[in-house]
């Protein structure tokens, strides 16, 4: 070491460890940066971890190159040496968890080494703790050699050859995953953490073996090389070799990126050929509103427009047989078709409708069937069963025609609904509008024959009386009492009719006294036990709200004395911070529900007059009624009002919990 190249190693070594330390630290920041990139590599979940390796690493090797040129020997020194140590141990740990964490990601039979992280750590430090405890005297430069030692042994070496094997891992895998170009970068790489695990066994000289033996001054001697330049060559060449490697995720990128411009062109032909022949399936199916039309029109373009179809049948589901029904049908004139292929559609669209997914049958000699559910929300109606005589390469336009086919059935279906209600209103207002003349007959026909001629007596009572003060005033005075018995019976008759057309409780006082006026009244009347009961917080109602419940429970009580023979009836009104609630009970004779949709002269008109009210204040009416066994009615009307653009169905439940839908 008497001049040449070792002497200018040896004069210029903090130099070599800048060096050494840009390099890992160079590479680390490059390893950070790419870690970052959205990619499908499992590579990139373990790259964090070697670029803190990188940055701790080159920080450790500053520091080193930092204390080689101070001098002194103060306490801040001291400190700046165990920082050093304790990067470099970090830097370490972290190289171990990287090799570990990629090995586990990579292959499921390296599960085993998830703990070598922790154990070796734990080694360490209990060697640590060991030689404090059993040889410390105070001087704190041996036990950090001896820290420095015992970490390159227990963590560095074996995190570089970890490392190494990890490289080697990923060579397999991205064989597998066709990008072998890399494979010779991965060799060079796992070569240069294999000698950067051996250079480790080179430590500062120390009593034990084999510090004692193989340290930094035996090599020097030998080599008349500093190992800090063999280590800073190794960490250098590990660096390039990473960062070739890290061209991987370009080349991923550019594979991705190629593959949906291929998937994009082979959409948009697809999205051609669909818009194809959706435009002119859903021109069909929007053509008419007519359910029947709408189906045969459907299937016909269908089995046209699609190859290789050569036949499809529509089958809905009818709740009265509980099962799906054939309701459309159509397949090509030159199609050869098999005997039981009715059969064969059948049983496919049947187990479409109950998976609710495609059914397929494999072909045979002849054809095959395909079957696609027809599914609203998540409700099945029905299946579409297609009988073809090839392989389908479009089957993505068949779901699609399958879902444009259930909305036009559902809207065929809403039109249908729509007719009858609105067939349903006209009835009920033509019954409205004769139930006011009735009402206006009666009212006529009791103030014509009662208060009429009530009022005419009165009047010519008051003429006799009259005539009769001057003659006999006794015979007067008792004919004045008499009037005016008269005129007070008059005055409860009008009182009675008003109070029939609109009780003055419901707006003076509100529902619930006007509601239990009416119980009192109506037992009075019948030989009925009414009860009325309330629960929740009382309050006054919107007065729409108060009417429609009012009139509501009036058009039950009137059924329940007219119709239904019962001996007891129960109102109860509840109310809560959302909604109210009118639910009347009676022990009669009950009524068989059909008879609300039935188109019959003894047609429920009341109860459905009752639906309308409860339907235009936004709520539900529910029916539970069979005969022998009394009725029930529930009204559920939201305090909130809100615009009710499509009734809310009646539920009609008997007593087994049935429940029919009217339309």
């Amino acid at each position: 070491m008497n001049g040449g190249f070792p002497e200018f190693c040896q004069s210029n070594l903090p130099l070599i460890y800048g060096l050494y330390g840009l390099a890992f630290f160079v590479a680390g920041i490059v390893v950070a940066l790419e870690s970052g990139r959205n990619s499908q590599l499992r590579l990139t979940h373990a790259l964090p971890f070697l670029a803190a390796f990188g940055i701790t690493h080159g920080i450790h090797e500053w520091i080193e190159m930092f204390l080689l040129t101070a001098t002194g020997t103060n306490l801040w020194l001291q400190a700046l040496q165990g920082i050093s140590i304790v990067l470099l141990a970090a830097s370490f740990v972290l190289l171990i968890e990287f090799a570990v964490r990629l090995m586990r990601l990579l292959d499921e039979k390296y599960l085993p080494f998830r703990h070598a992280t922790l154990l070796l750590t734990a080694l360490y430090l209990v060697l640590l703790a060991a030689y404090r405890v059993a040889y410390f005297d105070g001087n704190e430069a041996p036990f950090w050699r001896f820290a420095d030692i015992m970490a390159r042994y227990t963590l560095g070496i074996p995190g570089a050859f970890l490392a190494a094997g990890a490289m080697l891992v990923q060579r397999r895998a991205f064989i597998r995953e066709g990008y072998a170009q890399f494979s010779r970068d991965l060799i060079g790489a796992a070569l240069a953490f294999a000698w950067y695990g051996i250079f480790q066994l080179i430590v500062p000289p120390a009593e034990f073996f084999p510090a004692s033996h193989i340290n930094t001054a035996t090599f020097l001697n030998y080599t008349d090389i500093p190992v800090q330049l063999f280590r800073a060559i190794v960490g250098a060449l590990g660096a390039i070799f990473i960062v070739r490697v890290l061209r991987v995720f370009e080349t991923e990128y550019a594979r991705r990126l190629e593959r949906l411009n291929r998937e994009r062109f082979e959409t948009q032909e697809r999205s051609a050929q669909e818009l194809t022949v959706l435009f002119e399936t859903c021109r069909i199916l929007g053509a008419s509103l007519d359910l029947n039309v709408l189906l045969h029109q459907a299937i016909e373009k269908i089995v046209t427009s699609v190859e290789p179809v050569v036949a499809g049948t529509v089958f809905l589901f009818d709740a009265r047989e509980h099962a799906i029904v054939a309701r459309a049908a159509y397949h090509r004139a030159n199609a050869a078709l098999p005997p039981d292929l009715s059969e064969r559609a059948r049983v496919q669209a049947q187990r479409a409708f109950e998976t609710q997914a495609l059914a397929y049958e494999p072909a045979n000699a002849q054809s095959s069937v395909l079957a696609l559910p027809l599914i609203s929300g998540a409700t099945p109606i029905g299946a579409i069963s297609l009988t073809h005589a090839g392989a389908f390469s479009n089957l993505a336009v068949l779901q699609t025609l399958a879902r444009q086919l259930v909305i036009a059935v559902e809207n065929a279906r809403l039109y249908e609904r729509v007719q009858e209600k609105e067939e349903l209103r006209g009835e009920l207002l033509e019954r409205v509008v004769a139930a006011q003349e009735e009402e206006r007959k009666r009212l006529a026909r009791e103030l014509h024959d009662q208060t009429g001629q009530t009022l005419t007596g009165l009047a010519m009572g008051l003429h006799s009386v009259g005539a009769m003060v001057q003659t006999n005033p006794t015979l007067a005075a008792q004919r004045v009492q008499e009037l005016e018995r008269v005129s007070a019976s008059a005055v409860d008759d009008l009182r009675q009719m008003i109070a029939d057309l609109r009780p003055s409780q419901l707006d003076d006082l509100g529902l619930v006294p006007a509601l239990r006026e009416m119980a009192n009244t109506l037992a009075a009347r019948s030989q009925m036990q009414v009860e009325f009961v309330t629960n929740g917080p009382r309050r006054r109602l919107r007065a729409q709200l108060e009417t429609i419940l009012y009139r509501l429970a009036q058009e039950a009580l009137n059924n329940a004395a007219r119709h239904s023979k019962a001996q007891r009836v129960t109102m109860r009104l509840d109310f809560s911070a959302r909604e109210i609630r009118l639910d009347i009970q009676d022990d009669g004779i009950g009524f068989a529900l059909e008879q609300i949709n039935a188109k019959t002269p003894r047609r429920a008109w009341g109860l459905l007059g009752m639906q309308e009210r409860v339907m235009l204040a936004g709520g539900t009416l529910e029916i539970h009624s069979q005969p022998g066994s009394g009725a029930r009615l529930t009204a559920r009307i939201p305090l909130e009002p809100r615009p009710t653009l499509e009734p809310a169905p009646t539920a009609l439940i008997p007593d087994t919990g049935f429940k029919i839908s009217p339309g």
